[in-house]
């Protein structure tokens, strides 16, 4: 098995770059934050960016892969040490593996997100409250407080989680309440969220501003389509149902009317708030007050649903269907990691378009460098246009220029009017769109000779039209050739 589980990492760790051209969009975007070090960035905190950037100063173009497969790696584990909390060792093994049947947990693995990036810490806050709850240690309350702050750092939406835990311990663990632990864990917790919080503040909330935004709906009847959320979670683990229901008709056949579907674990109560509470919230959530719910922010939240399954499955069928589990997974991770190959590389040709990861990355970022360095004995220090378009040339290096993203001056503080004064700034943007107006604080830069513009022609990989960039670069005198 663990030989297997290796040429699995390798495999999705090693072969994307090698298939695609270019980052996806997330990855592009989130390493161009995170070069900049800040305790905050416009969409979301600042975790995932910093931790990503590593990896890719690291390991290179392989790095944002890796570094999504070791985050599923560690939720393996810690729902295999929360499992064992509760349950016998055979179960609590399956149970992690099987976590591997949530489609989630493969394809969208792809491309590394504050999605990927919570599902440690979701399955680490409910290994650490359980250990809190059990051994009634204070270094096991004050992991949980430090996981819950390192979640809030990586996405608002490990709040969800944390109330399903509050919400259980107020209505099954209420004494624990009187203890230390649980404030002590509340205390370090808002420590570590301390600087983003302060950071918030300063900037107006404006990752609250653009998640209010993103949870606008058009529909006819928001608060029922609400319920569309649900359904594509339940859609996502159709794989792990497909190859239980496989498992369970072996186990029936082998011996028919002696399984008894009933809990084999300790505290169920725990079980059903980890694996069941978060999607549900959600779900009430967007029927009670009408906001749109994306699909993929149900991506960190089923850890444990192979371990609701385990708890549940009848220990007489176990020994038969335990070989069709194991086998109906490995089935499953073949097939996924063969239509993924596939579909990123030739996933543009057979829909007609390019995806993400077919965009000439490397074309883009040389011919970007080249007319550059035609025009400037400076070092291209800024990349301005659309977070897409310029994190593809500022992600193509290490280390690359700073992003300064359209429309708002807010989303990229760490470019100011001195800076472009002194180092000048190149604007990209599609041919087949509308001239921008220039972004503040590009818009004060003083016109005329300083001023270069031209076209680029760029080979598709998918077909034989090109890709034509508009572009403009701001020289500084003390810059020019």
């Amino acid at each position: 098995m663990a030989w297997v589980a290796l040429v699995y990492v390798l495999a999705w760790s090693l072969l994307p770059p090698l298939l695609s051209s270019s980052f996806p969009l997330d990855v592009a975007e989130s390493l161009s934050w995170g070069r900049e070090w800040q305790w905050g960035y416009y969409k979301h905190p600042p975790l995932a960016p910093w931790v990503l950037h590593i990896f890719y100063v690291v390991f290179g173009e392989v790095g944002p892969y890796l570094l999504s497969q070791l985050c599923i790696a560690l939720t393996l584990w810690l729902v295999w040490r929360t499992a064992l909390r509760l349950m016998d060792a055979e179960r609590a093994l399956l149970a992690a593996l099987l976590t591997m049947a949530v489609a989630y947990y493969t394809r969208p693995a792809l491309e590394f997100n504050h999605n990927i990036a919570q599902m440690p810490l979701w399955a680490a806050l409910g290994y650490s409250l359980l250990a809190a709850l059990q051994d009634g240690r204070l270094r096991h309350w004050l992991l949980w407080g430090l996981c819950a702050g390192l979640g809030m750092l990586t996405k608002y939406s490990v709040a969800i989680l944390l109330c399903v835990q509050g919400l259980y311990l107020l209505a099954a663990q209420r004494q624990v309440l009187r203890q230390p632990g649980p404030w002590l864990a509340v205390l370090l917790g808002l420590t570590v969220f301390a600087p983003h919080l302060y950071w918030l503040q300063e900037s107006d909330w404006l990752p609250m501003a653009y998640a209010s935004s993103r949870a606008e709906t058009e529909q006819a009847y928001p608060r029922l389509a609400a319920l569309g959320f649900l359904a594509t979670q339940l859609l996502n683990h159709l794989p792990l149902l497909l190859i239980a229901a496989v498992a369970l008709w072996a186990g029936r056949k082998a011996a028919p009317g002696q399984g008894q579907w009933r809990w084999h674990c300790r505290m169920p109560g725990y079980v059903l708030t980890l694996a069941l509470g978060s999607g549900l919230l959600v779900t009430a959530l967007g029927v009670g007050t009408g906001l749109r719910l994306r699909d993929m922010w149900g991506v960190p939240m089923w850890a444990f649903s192979a371990m609701l399954l385990m708890a549940l499955w009848p220990s007489a069928w176990l020994p038969v269907a335990r070989t069709r589990l194991l086998r109906g997974l490995l089935v499953w991770l073949v097939l996924v990691s063969l239509v993924s190959g596939l579909f990123v590389t030739w996933g543009a040709q057979w829909r007609k378009r390019p995806s993400r990861m077919d965009w000439p990355q490397a074309a883009l970022a040389q011919q970007a460098y080249a007319t550059w360095d035609r025009l400037s004995t400076c070092p291209l220090d800024v990349v301005a246009g659309t977070y897409w378009l310029s994190g593809l040339v500022a992600t193509a290096r290490v280390p690359g220029p700073s992003v300064l993203i359209d429309h708002d001056a807010r989303y990229s503080p760490w470019v100011d009017l001195q800076r472009l004064q002194a180092r000048g700034v190149l604007w990209l943007w599609q041919d087949d769109e509308p001239a921008p107006p220039a972004p503040a604080p590009m818009d004060q830069l003083p016109q005329g000779q300083y001023w270069h513009a031209g076209t680029w022609d760029l080979a598709w990989p998918h077909d034989g039209s090109p890709l034509r960039l508009q572009w403009r670069a701001y020289v500084p005198a003390a810059c020019a050739r």
